[in-house]
């Protein structure tokens, strides 16, 4: 008798609850007006009209077709609201909840049971290919990704985005920029990206780790072969940088003797990684002392002629801050990092440094440690993923007795 009266009782409770205009599709179309997203044209009002919604496993799409006036960056910049609002209240019925009746309990206690529902946060993913796509998931993109080396040749993970795994391949797009506050994940990526190229390409890859934060962040990889030098200031920064920049002749006269474009075509395995770790502490924009200043600005010069043609000679840069303003972000630099990582930064401002203009997604990431923007061609949200330092020392210990390369 109770469980028909419960049943009866959920029959009711979603008719209700879709006649107030409770579902997400629902919600939807209020949200869009509340939000200025419709035109008004001759006395009438013009909405996005909703084509069709295909149901998956972890998400729902609703795809709509937009009047005439409105554009995909509209939508975008109404992007925060829209989520914000559909996590607005509590899911106050599902029908998935009668299995939580427990015959048992009295009539008013299972009531309870099927109509307290559970809050969850669900996210949004806006795109747009002559239609617009409005994925809803049930549940936020994962807060922790363990470090898994399914990588080859020159490719770094660079984490999960709510589509797919990204990984980055440095033989493809061969400079990035990572840019972050401190301790939201840039430090580990750096690590992740030297820890995969040694693992994958023991014999060929080589790195000058440039870290300016005391010499802390690479100290585990000091006794690899695969590292031609550390330095942890501007000084010792100067001198690897200069040797790299003598080797970068050397390289280009091989290849003009040789009537080759670039490394790949002249069949050079090698590929030399300069890693900068707080790019800040190397911009002459901010010093104050004279001869410091004339230091970092070799070094600046150096470092935007590594971005401009070292790719062809088979040098690659990673340059990482986490304080991205135009004065210590070099323009050249980043004109010519065709990559960028961005994890957590405070302002707008700061996230249009590293990403472009208009692009200020970085400032409205949530504090999650690993949680980037990933960009070249495309954009994506992504969780980066953690790498232990057991294993980056299990890695160092296997190349340091394995490696051909000679220290």
């Amino acid at each position: 008798m109770i469980l028909e009266l419960l049943l009866g009782g959920a029959a009711w409770l979603g008719a209700e609850y879709l006649k107030e205009g409770h579902t997400d599709k629902q919600r939807l179309d209020r949200i869009f007006r509340k939000c200025g997203l419709y035109i008004k044209y001759n006395q009438k009002e013009d909405t996005p009209k909703l084509l069709r919604t295909k149901k998956a496993s972890d998400h729902t799409e609703y795809v709509y077709r937009l009047p005439e006036g409105l554009t995909f960056t509209d939508f975008k910049k109404k992007k925060e609201a829209i989520e914000t609002s559909l996590n607005g209240s509590k899911e106050g019925f599902k029908l998935t909840n009668i299995k939580n009746v427990d015959v048992n309990k009295g009539l008013k206690q299972n009531i309870k049971r099927i109509t307290n529902g559970e809050t969850y946060k669900k996210e949004v993913l806006l795109s747009y290919d002559t239609t617009l796509k409005v994925k809803i998931y049930n549940h936020p993109l994962t807060e922790y990704l363990p470090y898994e080396n399914n990588c080859k040749d020159w490719a770094v993970p660079i984490g999960v985005s709510r589509d797919k795994e990204i990984k980055h391949d440095f033989d493809k797009v061969m400079h990035m920029v990572v840019a972050g506050t401190t301790r939201y994940g840039k430090s580990i990526f750096l690590k992740t990206a030297i820890t995969t190229l040694i693992s994958n390409q023991p014999d060929n890859a080589l790195f000058t780790l440039i870290d300016l934060k005391g010499g802390l962040t690479f100290s585990r990889y000091s006794k690899c072969p695969q590292i031609q030098g550390i330095a942890s200031d501007a000084e010792e920064a100067l001198e690897r940088l200069e040797a790299i920049n003598v080797q970068m002749d050397g390289v280009m006269s091989y290849l003009k003797e040789g009537g080759y474009e670039n490394v790949q075509e002249a069949g050079i395995k090698a590929r030399h990684f300069v890693v900068i770790d707080e790019g800040a502490e190397l911009a002459p924009g901010i010093e104050k002392d004279k001869e410091l200043k004339q230091i970092k600005n070799q070094c600046e010069v150096i470092l935007s002629r590594i971005a401009r043609i070292g790719g062809a000679l088979g040098y690659r840069l990673i340059y990482a801050t986490q304080t991205p303003y135009s004065e210590v972000l070099n323009h050249n630099i980043k004109q010519n990092c065709d990559a960028k990582l961005c994890f957590k930064l405070q302002t707008d401002k700061a996230s249009e440094v590293v990403l472009g203009e208009g692009i200020t997604d970085a400032a409205h990431l949530p504090f999650i440690k690993g949680r980037g923007v990933y960009l070249t061609d495309r954009k994506y949200i992504v969780q980066t993923p953690m790498i232990e330092n057991d294993y980056i020392e299990g890695v160092v210990e296997h190349a340091s007795k394995n490696s051909r390369i000679s220290q």
